[in-house]
């Protein structure tokens, strides 16, 4: 069942309205997009708590911001205000009145003492009625009992303790204590009882506080005071609740501040991120599309770039994870996102993973609080990433590479150390974010070289170090080829030297185009006596049959191997150089048998055709022509380099004619700089050797 589904599943991913098909297309970029949305909002929004006073926090919290913390601000700034004294002004006009009103009872005493024509009665009411509110009714029939010397002395006692008293600051405290005061007074004044009581009860009547309270200058006092309180700050990185620690009114109040309290969710930043994401997707997209032809990726291998943007946002995702639940912020430092690129380079190529390197930084970035010294640090080892695995040899390069990003990581994290003067970043601080970028670009390089036979395999995508592992001799197809058709494995491997050579020099992909070589004639091994390479006599076996089945038995090897590739779970590119290296060209040798056997004229050259393909890539198209050109310079008696290269021009000349490089990207420029690519590679093949003399003739000759 698993082996049904596999099947379907390749087949599916080879057909070519999913490779090339524009809805498919545009349907991966935006898939793209939404995944890239949904995965990454939860690491842009920031989290978002709705605690209750005396609710025990799941989580350690920690600022993602530095901000003012508000309450304790606040209450620095009441405490600096409630230090500040009143403000109150000496008013000269509350000792002028207690004066005046002391004077108006002593001539109000004076003058009804000298009025003999009041009665006691009257006496008393016209003093009273000029009396200070308070004055005793004993106090002022002592008043009109005194004689003039001793109405002059108490009047003159109480003008002088109201001078003493009211001439300073007298507050409403001192009022409080008026009698008190009064009293200490008159221990200078030699006065009777009644006298005493008198000066006490008049003087008191009259003293009010002297100092005004001033309420503008006391609110302008208590404002320069609390501007004068620098704010207190949270800062970023700081716990605002530990797990399982109790909320506590300045816990929510701190969680306001720094943007992590909230009922509802933060749609402005749902609506940014949304257009950030479109915006960057797009301008890749454009990117993409906008690439040489010969560089365009098909719908599956932009496919596979796709998921490797999205395990790239799983690591950013996991990284951010970690922060928020409390992690410290250097755990970023870690996220390998290197392991993209890498993927990138080895899948597709170097400069898409750099543009693609910037894609991801960005987001990265976003996702730690819009850090752009994160962005930095995370494209440059990107991109180093990426251009150490330019050209892979094998699974080793990955860890060189990894060396490479993590030197080039430490020192981006001693680039920001410099350059920010944090005081808050210490130098531990930056010995741990130094060890975790190093440790960073080793991740990045296992990641990466654990996850690349995946794509492999589930895709059937051929890399470098797959091209590498095939083209191992020691590979079971090979050896198969070796043992059981020995010519066809010898004149695969010069087919592949002379692709390789040639596609050196047209920019195509020489390892592909050695590998195909090795693999394109595999199906001869089903028969191999009826190919002319691996017959060890001159005895033919195509001259007891037929022209038809000799053409049935010699195309029959395009689909007998492409069986035994399938079977061994040969990649599709190497399959396509199989089941195109000679087209839908026609075996002119049977065609021209069967005709001059055929009485009727029946016989047509298309009866005689492979059933192809037509090469579709240069490197088809580069493996067809080395095929014939070996197949060609092989046979001939007296092989010299002028009649070595008329046979290769006319090959290519036969194979232009006849249309079989039309569906492929070769120009006739890079036909005629890969003549003067086989040309070098044969001389080398098939070389003048001088005659040797013979051993047997000699041995008789000096035995004579």
């Amino acid at each position: 069942m698993w082996n049904k589904w596999q099947v379907a599943f390749r087949q599916f991913l080879e057909d070519p309205r999913f490779r090339e098909g524009r809805g498919v297309r545009v349907g991966i970029y935006v898939g793209l997009g939404v995944l890239m949305f949904l995965l990454l909002l939860g690491s842009v929004l920031p989290p978002r708590y709705n605690f209750v006073v005396g609710q025990v926090s799941p989580v350690t919290i920690r600022a993602p911001i530095t901000a003012i913390d508000s309450q304790a601000t606040a209450a620095a700034q009441q405490a600096a205000m409630d230090k500040v004294p009143k403000q109150y002004q000496m008013s000269p006009q509350v000792e002028a009145d207690a004066v005046n009103a002391v004077q108006q009872l002593f001539h109000a005493v004076e003058q009804a003492e000298g009025d003999k024509g009041l009665t006691a009665a009257q006496q008393l009411a016209a003093v009273t009625a000029a009396a200070p509110k308070g004055v005793d009714a004993q106090t002022l029939r002592s008043l009109l009992a005194m004689s003039p010397e001793e109405l002059g002395l108490v009047e003159n006692v109480s003008l002088r303790i109201i001078d003493t008293l009211l001439s300073k600051p007298f507050y409403q405290e001192s009022a409080d204590q008026a009698s008190l005061l009064v009293d200490q007074q008159m221990l200078g004044y030699d006065l009777d009882r009644t006298a005493q009581r008198v000066v006490e009860d008049v003087v008191v009547s009259v003293l009010k506080p002297n100092m005004v309270y001033q309420a503008a200058a006391t609110e302008a006092a208590r404002e320069a005071a609390k501007k004068s309180v620098p704010p207190v700050y949270i800062h970023e990185g700081d716990v605002i609740v530990s797990k399982n620690g109790v909320v506590t009114a300045a816990v929510i109040s701190r969680l306001k501040d720094v943007g992590l309290y909230s009922d509802r969710p933060d749609y402005e930043v749902m609506g940014g991120f949304l257009l950030f994401v479109a915006l960057a997707l797009s301008l890749l997209a454009l990117y993409i599309e906008r690439r040489a032809p010969r560089r365009r990726m098909d719908n599956l291998h932009l496919a596979i770039f796709g998921l490797i943007l999205l395990l790239t946002d799983v690591f950013i995702v996991a990284g951010k994870s970690v922060v928020s639940a409390g992690g410290p912020q250097s755990i970023a430092y870690l996220v390998p996102l290197a392991t993209g690129a890498m993927l990138t380079t080895v899948l597709i190529d170097s400069s898409l993973a750099v543009v693609a390197s910037m894609f991801e930084s960005l987001l990265f970035a976003t996702a730690m609080g819009q850090d752009y010294g994160i962005l930095l640090y995370s494209f440059v080892g990107s991109m180093v990433g990426a251009y150490s695995l330019a050209k892979v040899t094998q699974r080793g390069s990955f860890m060189r590479a990894g060396f490479a990003v993590a030197g080039v990581n430490v020192v981006a994290v001693a680039v920001l150390l410099l350059m920010r003067h944090d005081p808050g970043v210490t130098w531990q601080t930056g010995l741990v974010r130094a060890g975790l970028a190093a440790i960073n670009g080793i991740l990045s390089a296992v990641l990466a070289m654990g996850i690349l036979p995946f794509f492999e395999t589930a895709f059937g995508l051929i890399t470098t170090i797959r091209l590498l592992e095939l083209a191992n001799p020691n590979h079971p197809l090979l050896k198969r080829l070796l043992m059981e058709a020995p010519g066809t494995y010898h004149h695969s491997l010069i087919v592949g030297n002379l692709a390789e050579a040639a596609a050196e020099i047209v920019g195509a992909d020489p390892l592909l185009c050695r590998v195909g070589a090795y693999y394109h004639d595999v199906g001869k091994m089903r028969r191999p006596l009826f190919f002319v390479e691996n017959q060890m006599t001159k005895e033919n076996p195509h001259e007891k049959l037929s022209p038809s089945l000799s053409h049935l038995i010699i195309t029959s090897h395009v689909t007998d191997g492409l069986e035994m590739l399938e079977q061994y779970g040969i990649p599709k590119p190497i399959r396509d150089i199989c089941a195109s290296h000679h087209g839908t060209t026609v075996l002119w040798y049977f065609y021209n048998k069967a005709r001059e056997q055929d009485k009727n004229g029946t016989v047509r050259p298309d009866d005689f055709r492979y059933p192809g393909p037509k090469p579709k890539t240069r490197e088809c198209a580069i493996v067809m022509i080395c095929d014939a050109v070996e197949a060609a310079v092989r046979s001939m008696q007296r092989p010299s380099p002028g009649r070595v290269e008329g046979v290769i021009r006319k090959i290519i000349r036969d194979r232009l004619e006849d249309g079989q490089l039309d569906e492929c990207d070769l120009t006739l420029q890079d036909l005629d700089v890969m003549v003067g690519a086989f040309m070098k590679t044969l001389k080398g093949i098939y070389h003048h050797r001088i005659e040797y003399p013979d051993i047997d003739k000699l041995r008789k000759e000096i035995g004579r």
